[in-house]
């Protein structure tokens, strides 16, 4: 027996949108709440800013008002060619971006991945309820729900079901336009920005096309077919999306990426989390009860409702008896590898390719939420739909009874209605379904009712349960929070800066997360700091070399930043806000002598000015040569280097003209396992870095010691001995350092070493131990240890210093400076040969011309651009290009272009009379 249940087209998609209205209707309708953390901390200012540049007809190329300038093109997140976020300049071209659009994107997404998922769900089945509920649930379901921060995951969520449909029909009915359009869409999915999930779903193709072919009913009309419909989809996406892929590529090869490690591929969930299927406050936080297990919402909230498992389960066990395995088998496999290490195939996921360039494989859950919500589907279809026999009938009411019954017991004996939230909330649903269940299968109540009982059940748990939580809403006003105007509810510093005329300095923010994050695109004032998951690896090398950070370069709250440090002059910093009081105080910026104390708002946050920043660039005579960045940075953080009179460049980046106006620091490497003699120590591989580079550890407590012995030059000579470290607990390192050699003694110290955020490798900062003559023959260099701290040493170099000291500033000036975000211009006047520095992010594919001469740009002082120029007055421009970028874009545009033809064939085709 089937239910007449067909209706209007339109119903079912009006329906879905008027529930996703409802759950989301304060953040839509109210400036009472809003969606919290990277949702506004990450995303809506790289929306903002390139929602600026689309409507001023500019390609958001670079971003100057981040981490002192950012590659934004190669970030995908930022989604400068997602179609759905040019809506945001056609419905808002006059004015900036506010986040009540980017919260309706959101939303949108939304009520996308639920229409998407009933269409999908009527492949499967023909009726409209059932698959209306498995639509219901996979839109408000809590893996979707608890991403909600996440918005470029939701963005890419949303598009599983469309994609998989097509892909699907394509393949069992071997229809070519169908697989065309599921590779366009997964191409567009590519642009949504998250592309863990763009690989996660061609994994899910790959498993379904392999299996249809090997074990399906149609498998022997599949071969080779199957292959090259798969591949057909993976070429179509990628030739669409190369206009991202590229820059991306080349971005991340310069990025943080580099840092991942096997621990961060495979970390995953505790299965505990699974709990949370049909008992959602098992962990607390929900509906004001106290957490009492530590865990992210974002990734162990996986709530289905108690009808919505149990219908999955139901459609599990029809497809068993179908003998279709894949969906069983799929969703046991994503739940096994969503356990990385706390599961069995972490080991064989690290040395996948694709599969292991992605950080937490918790993840991997989102497909087996996308498979059971569709199995939701299912089962309802043949629970509402099918005829049951009087077996059936007799043995479902029985075991949804026993298993109340045994759920009750169980509480009672365990006590854990008292131990769970919520866990009598879920008897009581249970005790519901089996009741209206029961009252169908004995034909006292219709198909009709139930399931419509049954769904409105569902929707009641999921917004009891989802609706105005921690993890998607927070009660901020969201215009208050950041916009043009405000920052975490302030403008007066705001005003203030902006209140300065000139266009040639950088903010530093050590306050709320807008003002360390990215706020700065907002704003549109240039800032030093900020977090991006593809922040450039040496940027954030060189901003931990004088601050404590935590996230990449987002500065941690503690007392461990050197603000005296030339490196914050040379970003061109010249304000520094602060929104902690105390942080000042320890900071000792009332007694500095760098900042002066300029602007204070009526919370108490101060704002200090420096004149030592460096306005755009500088001019040297000569440059230092140093082997490698490492020690380039070390050298940087040392009492000898000065902002304004020191250029360091590494061997390999200087060539040509320059080279004869640059002198070699010579360096000697003391590695970690050389150790001569210890009291105690060890040189190990560190496990949490990602190429396992050697360190010597285990070296805590103080009065411990251990030597070096260097074999010293032929010359002797001054010497500055430099070392990178971690060190992450309290109280900081105190080092002293002997240096003997022939019978004479040199000592410095104690010097007190900064700390480091996490103990890694990738969280290393270095340290000056002291200047020493180093002699002929060989010298012994003793390190002791004296305070009773950690510390973990990665490298020990001494380095040369010049015989004479650098060369004071020399006579220049620059005049017509003209800056946008993509390009450069300006007058330089010289009277010698030399290097011209500006405070401007090295990055391939800035070009440069000189007096309409192309030039070569250097690499200087780690990560600024430099030019060689010779004495006299020139015009020098800078012009971003990225690499190959033109290239992505044709084949992008020539793909569009080329679906577009094969689509209108295929119409014109079908309109002929036949």
């Amino acid at each position: 027996m089937k239910i007449a249940n067909r209706r209007p087209e339109w119903e079912t998609p009006a329906l879905l949108f008027a529930v996703t209205l409802f759950f989301y209707w304060k953040v839509l309708f109210t400036d009472r709440v809003m969606f919290p953390w990277d949702a506004a901390d990450f995303f809506y200012p790289y929306f903002a800013f390139v929602h600026d540049s689309l409507r001023h007809f500019r390609l958001p190329l670079w971003d100057p008002y981040v981490m002192s300038g950012y590659p934004i093109i190669g970030d995908p997140e930022a989604q400068i060619f997602y179609p759905i976020n040019w809506l945001f300049v056609v419905l808002n071209p006059f004015s900036p971006l506010s986040y009540k659009m980017v919260e309706c994107q959101l939303i949108l997404h939304f009520f996308l991945a639920g229409l998407f998922m009933y269409y999908l769900a009527r492949s499967f089945v023909p009726d409209t309820v059932p698959a209306l509920l498995g639509a219901v649930l996979f839109m408000l379901s809590g893996a979707m729900v608890a991403h909600t921060q996440h918005l470029a995951s939701i963005n890419a969520m949303a598009w599983y079901p469309l994609v998989f449909l097509l892909a699907r029909r394509g393949l069992l009915e071997s229809n070519y336009f169908y697989t065309a359009s599921a590779g366009m869409l997964f191409g567009i999915q590519v642009l949504a920005g998250h592309w863990q999930h763009s690989v996660y779903l061609g994994l899910f193709l790959f498993l379904f096309y392999f299996y249809e072919a090997c074990f399906g009913p149609l498998r022997a009309n599949l071969w080779p077919r199957w292959i090259y419909q798969l591949l057909a989809i993976g070429a179509i996406g990628a030739a669409l999306a190369l206009v991202q892929i590229i820059p991306t590529f080349e971005l991340g090869r310069l990025s943080v990426r580099s840092y991942l490690t096997y621990w961060d591929v495979t970390q995953g969930n505790e299965p505990l989390y699974l709990w949370t299927l049909f008992l959602p406050n098992f962990f607390g936080g929900l509906n004001g009860f106290p957490l009492w297990y530590p865990y992210d919402f974002s990734f162990n909230y996986v709530f289905l409702t108690v009808p919505g498992c149990l219908l999955a389960l139901l459609g599990l066990v029809q497809t068993v008896r179908q003998r279709n395995f894949f969906w069983l088998a799929s969703t046991l496999l994503f739940i096994e590898l969503s356990l990385g290490r706390n599961g069995h195939l972490a080991g064989v996921l690290y040395h996948i390719p694709l599969l292991n360039l992605f950080r937490n494989t918790a993840t991997f859950f989102d497909l087996a939420n996308f498979v059971l919500c569709l199995m939701a589907g299912l089962g309802a279809h043949w629970l509402f739909s099918a005829p049951h026999s009087q077996r059936l009938r007799k043995l479902l009411p029985i075991s949804l009874t026993i298993l109340l019954l045994l759920s009750t017991a169980l509480g009672l004996l365990l006590r854990l209605g008292e131990r769970i939230h919520g866990w009598y909330h879920m008897l009581a649903v249970l005790a519901v379904v089996s009741l209206v269940l029961t009252a169908m299968l004995k034909d006292k109540l219709s198909r009709s009712t139930t399931q419509w009982a049954l769904l409105g059940l569902m929707v009641f748990q999921l917004c009891h349960y989802s609706m105005n939580q921690k993890f998607n809403w927070s009660i901020e006003n969201p215009r208050r929070y950041l916009s043009w105007e405000y920052a975490a509810n302030r403008k007066e510093t705001l005003h203030f800066l902006r209140s300065d005329p000139s266009n040639d300095f950088r903010v530093a923010a050590i306050a709320e997360y807008p003002w360390s994050g990215n706020g700065w695109n907002v704003w549109r004032i240039p800032g030093i700091f900020g977090w991006n998951p593809l922040t450039l690896e040496r940027y954030d090398r060189y901003i931990r070399t004088f601050t404590h950070t935590s996230e990449f370069t987002l500065p941690y709250g503690g007392a461990d930043h050197n603000l005296d440090s030339p490196l914050l002059d040379l970003l061109g910093t010249k304000y520094l806000v602060m929104g902690d009081p105390d942080l000042e105080k320890k900071l000792r910026l009332p007694q500095s002598g760098k900042f002066r104390h300029v602007f204070q708002n009526a919370t108490s946050w101060s704002t200090y000015r420096s004149d030592q920043y460096l306005s755009r660039g500088w001019f040297y005579p000569r440059a230092y040569v140093v082997p490698n960045e490492e020690i380039a940075l070390a050298v940087m953080n040392s009492h000898w280097f000065e902002a304004r009179r020191t250029l360091v460049i590494e061997k390999g980046d200087l060539s040509g003209e320059g080279s004869k106006l640059a002198e070699d620091l010579s360096a000697i490497a003391i590695r970690p396992d050389g150790v001569a003699a210890a009291s105690n120590g060890i040189a190990l591989a560190d496990p949490y870095c990602a190429d396992h580079r050697r360190m010597f550890g285990d070296w805590v407590h103080k009065g411990n010691w251990f030597r070096y012995d260097v074999t010293g030059p032929e010359r002797p000579g001054r010497y500055l001995l430099l070392m990178q470290y971690t060190a992450a607990e309290s109280p900081a390192p105190l080092l002293r350092t002997n240096v003997q050699n022939q019978g004479e003694a040199q000592s410095h110290g104690p010097v007190r070493l900064p700390m480091t955020y996490e103990w890694g490798c990738y969280k290393s900062r270095t340290a000056e131990l002291g200047e020493f003559e180093i002699r002929p023959g060989q010298n012994q260099i003793t390190l002791h240890f004296e305070a009773d701290s950690g510390i973990h040493i990665y490298s020990l170099w001494l380095v040369r210093l010049p015989a004479s000291p650098p060369s004071k500033p020399e006579t220049f000036s620059f005049d017509d400076f003209s800056a946008s975000a993509n390009q450069i211009s300006f007058n330089a006047q010289v009277d010698r040969d030399g290097f011209l520095l500006l405070n401007e992010i090295y990055y391939p594919g800035w070009e440069a011309m000189m007096d309409g001469k192309p030039v070569e740009i250097l690499r200087a002082d780690s990560i600024f651009r430099a030019l060689y120029v010779p004495a006299g007055t020139h015009h020098i421009e800078m012009l971003f290009r990225p690499r190959y970028f033109a290239w992505g874009a044709a084949i992008s545009l020539l793909t569009l272009l080329a679906f577009g033809a094969y689509s209108a064939a295929r119409w014109s085709q079908r309109a002929r009379p036949s």
